[in-house]
C-alpha cells in the first residue's frame, strides 16, 4: 500500500470514529437511552483531587470520609491517592435518581452495570451541573455539587457563581456553591463572595440571633467562611472589613473565620476586636473563642490571652478566656488551676475554671486530686467532685472511691457515690452493696 493510501485509510477511520462518538450522543442522552440500573462514568479530575476509591475523598481543604464532611484547615490521610473520578448513577426509566462518586480504584468486577467508559471532563462538568436541580433534596446535599466541581474543568468557579445567584435553588445547594467558589477560586471571585457576605440576614441588623427566616444567614454565612478557604489568603483583607465593619451578625461570623486561619494578619486583626472595648460583648467573647480554639495556636495567642484576662472587667469575657485556656496543653492546666484556687475571683469563674481544667487533657488527675483535698470551700469541693467522675482514669475513679468511704462530710459522700453509681465498676457495686447491708 503506497504512502498516500495509507493517509486515506487513516483519515476515513478517524471521520467513522468521530461518526461513531457523535452517533452517541450527548452524556444526557446516553445516560437516557441506559436500561433500568446502575450507568457509570469516569474522568479526569483537577490536579490534586484524590481518593481511596471508596468513601474518601480529598481536595485542597476539603475532605469526605463517609458521612463525614469537613471544609476548612488541613487535614491528611494516607488513604487518599491521586486517581480519575468515578461516577455511579441509578437510573429509573431514563432518569437520574441517584449518584454516588468517587476517586482512584476501579470498578467492582461483576454486577450488572452500562459503562459509559471516559468521558470528557469539561462535558462531565456541564452534565453534572445540570443534574443539580433534579437532584436536590434527593441527594447527600455536601456531595450534589462533588462530580460537578471534581472535574478537570476551567469553566467550574463560572457555573457555581451562577449556582450560587439562583433563587430558584434550594439555599443549601446555593451555601455549598458558595463554599465552593472559596475552595475553587482565586482573587477575582473575592467582589462576589463579599457581596453576598453583605447581604441583610435577619429584619433586625443588631440581632446576632434573629431567625434566618429566608435562609440569607446561611449564605452570608457561607461567604464569609469562603473568603477564609481562598489560596493565598487573597479573601483575609475582605474578611478583616468585614470584621470590623460588618453588621453584627456578620462581624461574629468574620471573627470565628478569622481564628481558623493562620494568617499573621488575621490574628492581628482578631486582638483587635477583642481589646474593642466599644464592639458587642458577645462578638468580643466569640472572637476570644475563635483565636484560642482556631488551626494550630502557639503559645504565643496562649500568652496574649492570659495577659488580656487581667485587665478585663466583663465575666462574659473571662469565661471565654478561660474556656480557651483548656486549649493550652502548655500552662493552661496550671493555669486554670490558679484560677479556681484564686478567692478574688467570683464562684462563678473559679467553678468554670476548675471544669475547664478537668476537661483538658493536658491536666494530671493528681492535681485535681490535690485540689479537692486543699480547697476549703464546700461548693468548690462538691463541684470537684463532678469534674473527678468526668475523667476516665483509674486515678479518679480511686479518688472518688475515698471520698464516698473516708470523706468526713456525709453530703460530699453522697455526691460521690451519686456519681459513682454511673460508673460500670465492681468495686462500686461493692461499695453500693455494703452501703445497703448497713
Amino acid at each position: 500500500m503506497t504512502l498516500n493510501h495509507l493517509i486515506i485509510a487513516a483519515a476515513v477511520s478517524l471521520s467513522v470514529a468521530g461518526n461513531s462518538v457523535e452517533a452517541q450522543g450527548t452524556i444526557a442522552q446516553r445516560v437516557g437511552r441506559a436500561p433500568d440500573g446502575v450507568v457509570r462514568i469516569q474522568f479526569e479530575g483537577h490536579p490534586g483531587v484524590c481518593g481511596d476509591g471508596r468513601d474518601v475523598i480529598g481536595y485542597r481543604k476539603t475532605i469526605f470520609a463517609g458521612s463525614v464532611h469537613s471544609i476548612g484547615g488541613n487535614w491528611n490521610t494516607s488513604r487518599c491517592a491521586p486517581g480519575p473520578v468515578r461516577v455511579a448513577l441509578s437510573v429509573a426509566r431514563g432518569r437520574v435518581t441517584k449518584m454516588e462518586t468517587f476517586v482512584g480504584g476501579g470498578w467492582p468486577a461483576g454486577g450488572r452495570a452500562t459503562d459509559l467508559g471516559t468521558v470528557n471532563p469539561g462535558e462531565a462538568a456541564a452534565y453534572f451541573f445540570a443534574l443539580v436541580p433534579e437532584l436536590e433534596g434527593r441527594s447527600n446535599k455536601a456531595r450534589l455539587l462533588l462530580p460537578a466541581v471534581l472535574a478537570a474543568d476551567n469553566g467550574t468557579v463560572a457555573r457555581l457563581i451562577s449556582l450560587a445567584r439562583d433563587g430558584a435553588r434550594r439555599h443549601d445547594t446555593r451555601s455549598e456553591a458558595i463554599q465552593w467558589i472559596g475552595l475553587l477560586g482565586d482573587a477575582s471571585v473575592v467582589p462576589t463572595l463579599v457581596a453576598f457576605a453583605r447581604q441583610d440576614v435577619s429584619t433586625r441588623s443588631d440581632d446576632l440571633d434573629a431567625d434566618d427566616t429566608h435562609g440569607k444567614k446561611g449564605l452570608a454565612s457561607a461567604a464569609i467562611a469562603a473568603l477564609s478557604f481562598l489560596e493565598s489568603g487573597v479573601g483575609i483583607p475582605s474578611l478583616i472589613d468585614l470584621a470590623r465593619n460588618g453588621s453584627p451578625a456578620v462581624r461574629r461570623s468574620a471573627v470565628f473565620w478569622l481564628g481558623q486561619s493562620e494568617d499573621r494578619r488575621a490574628l492581628t486583626a482578631l486582638q483587635g476586636v477583642i481589646e474593642n472595648s466599644r464592639e458587642d460583648e458577645r462578638i468580643r467573647a466569640h472572637a476570644i473563642f475563635s483565636l484560642a480554639h482556631g488551626g494550630d495556636k502557639s503559645e504565643q495567642e496562649f500568652a496574649w490571652l492570659r495577659s488580656l484576662y487581667s485587665r478585663l472587667q466583663s465575666d462574659q469575657l473571662k469565661e471565654s478566656v478561660i474556656q480557651g485556656m483548656g486549649q493550652d496543653e502548655t500552662t493552661g492546666s496550671a493555669w486554670l488551676l490558679g484560677r479556681a484556687r484564686d478567692t478574688r475571683e467570683s464562684f462563678r469563674l473559679r467553678k468554670n475554671a476548675l471544669f475547664w481544667a478537668g476537661q483538658s487533657e493536658s491536666t494530671p488527675t493528681q492535681n485535681l486530686v490535690l485540689f479537692y483535698r486543699a480547697v476549703p470551700e464546700r461548693d468548690l469541693r462538691e463541684h470537684a467532685i463532678f469534674v473527678l467522675s468526668q475523667r476516665k482514669d483509674e486515678a479518679a475513679l480511686n479518688e472518688l472511691l475515698r471520698i464516698a468511704r473516708d470523706d468526713n462530710d456525709r453530703a460530699l459522700r453522697g455526691k460521690a457515690l451519686f456519681w459513682l453509681g454511673q460508673k460500670d465498676d465492681p468495686r462500686v457495686e461493692r461499695l453500693i452493696s455494703e452501703r445497703l447491708a448497713r
